[in-house]
């Protein structure tokens, strides 16, 4: 299910050159529920929407709902005469993708609360599929499933699983499900309840067929997820609640893997949110929008570095850099170079630039916050002739990518390091001459900067590409003290 990076860089270029049926490319809430003039870009075909608790996740949610007319706006906003006296104000602005109204050309409508109701006047039609949070709760608590309840039923409608949900839901649940069927009520069939049984074994050689009343959580979580989503007409807009809810962190990754193959296979665009580093690492940091106290980021932000943005880490230094690369890299030279500086300081990941600035800016405004944070930008966007100045709490780390200063450091002195590299790199199984070679043969591909300890381990026979990258980032620090000098004092002082 996993796509390639190449997959991966093709399905962002689809969504870049407006290559759908039907996309929400952007939106932009204005007064709603604390949110003022925010935007989100949907720049990939997944988008996962991460945060603090009330950050504002299922309001971008449901405004990403709103732009269909099929939706009703009271199953996301609805309106309470008692309390709910500021949505007149409320005000969603789209830029949407629809070849049937507009093949050539993107149209903008904007969706307002006026005078009591939502108006969205010509907005277009598309399947929207809400995955809502219920889906975890246990069937013998929610109405809808009272009618399977009780005596034999004559009119039951059985039929099996398709194929895709059998193939797909039974990869993520890493089981076999080809026997579960789903049963619903000729009058409803939208309203389906799975059937599932036990698989014979010399232990126990009959199987014993069970209902959805005695399913665990995830299991009738991913099966009944699977399957709506793959009973959705292609081109589908299709929402989730908490991707991860009740699921394995196993099984949380192949489900995101899922979602990606799934939009790519049948166009659907897809939108979830999680509070799961395993759900955001499965994704690209174009597909991640961290939205705290009502303010959007997109970027890899780690489900971690948003305690430190919202000043939940008061008492400690904080620095922020754009992934996890470089957070590895500036660990290392703390806790070597920083004279008891990496007791108090912590590296987080924040996305690349400009995001990296914004989010330090947002953790220093921040009146709970105890001590600044301070930025590490990438050098690879670093022109002397051209680089705008940085704010105070920012620095250039040099001026390449970070993963050739490391990587051709190693490559400039391989004959002299090589014994210490397959020490550090845990390689072992590996004579110099085989080492050697590897790393020429990765030098000489001209591959991209970011890829090449993925590559160094490919050449290696799928040696750890982290044991690999970790060695070279240590061997680096040790014969480079001078390049940390001024970083290490920028982030023990907080200024540049």
């Amino acid at each position: 299910m996993k796509l390639s990076p190449n997959q991966l860089r093709e399905e962002i270029q689809r969504v870049t050159s407006n290559n759908y049926r039907q996309f929400v490319k952007r939106c932009s809430l204005k007064n709603i529920r604390g949110f003022r003039d925010q935007v989100i870009e949907f720049k990939a075909p997944v988008t996962a929407l991460i945060g603090t608790n009330g950050g504002g996740k299922s309001t971008i949610l449901g405004a990403a709902a709103l732009a269909y007319k099929d939706v009703k706006p009271g199953q996301f906003f609805p309106k309470s005469y008692i309390g709910d006296t500021s949505m007149s104000d409320w005000v969603v602005e789209y830029l949407l993708v629809d070849k049937p109204k507009s093949p050539s050309q993107n149209i903008e409508r904007t969706a307002r609360f006026a005078q009591a109701k939502w108006r969205r006047d010509d907005f277009p039609e598309r399947h929207v599929e809400y995955v809502e949070i219920q889906r975890t709760v246990p069937a013998g608590e929610l109405p809808k499933y009272r009618r399977f309840l009780g005596a034999n039923n004559p009119s039951i409608v059985e039929s099996n699983l398709s194929p895709e949900t059998r193939t797909y839901a039974g990869a993520i649940l890493d089981k076999d499900i080809s026997h579960y069927r789903v049963v619903h009520l000729p009058d409803n069939p939208e309203n389906k309840m799975y059937v599932g049984a036990t698989t014979a074994s010399m232990v126990a050689p009959t199987s014993v067929g069970y209902s959805q009343f005695h399913f665990g959580a995830g299991e009738a979580s991913v099966i009944a997820t699977v399957d709506r989503i793959e009973s959705a007409p292609d081109n589908s807009l299709i929402l989730i609640e908490e991707v991860e809810n009740g699921l394995h962190p196993v099984a949380v990754r192949l489900m995101v893997q899922y979602l990606m193959s799934v939009a790519r296979r049948k166009r659907h665009q897809i939108i979830f949110t999680t509070h799961s580093q395993d759900a955001v690492d499965e994704l690209p940091p174009e597909a991640v929008w961290a939205s705290i106290n009502k303010r959007v980021w997109n970027g890899q932000l780690s489900i971690e570095s948003l305690r430190a943005i919202t000043g939940e880490v008061p008492n400690e230094r904080v620095v922020f850099v754009e992934d996890d690369f470089v957070r590895e890299w500036v660990e290392n030279a703390i806790s070597r170079f920083g004279s008891g500086l990496a007791e108090t300081t912590r590296v987080f990941k924040a996305g690349g630039y400009p995001n990296v600035l914004q989010v330090s800016k947002y953790h220093n405004d921040n009146p709970t916050t105890v001590v600044p944070s301070v930025a590490l930008v990438d050098g690879d966007i670093y022109d002397p002739t051209t680089a705008q100045d940085l704010p105070p709490h920012a620095k250039y780390l040099g001026d390449g990518t970070p993963e050739s200063i490391v990587f051709d450091y190693v490559f400039d002195h391989r004959t002299e390091l090589v014994s210490i590299l397959r020490q550090r790199c845990l390689l072992s199984g590996f004579d110099e001459d085989r080492i050697l070679a590897a790393i020429e043969s990765v030098r000489y591909s001209a591959c991209d900067p970011h890829t090449v300890f993925v590559e160094l381990s490919r050449r290696l026979d799928f040696s750890s590409a982290v044991h690999i990258r970790s060695g070279m980032i240590d061997i680096y620090n040790e014969k480079n003290q001078d390049y940390w000098k001024d970083v290490v004092e920028f982030v023990r002082g907080g200024q540049a």
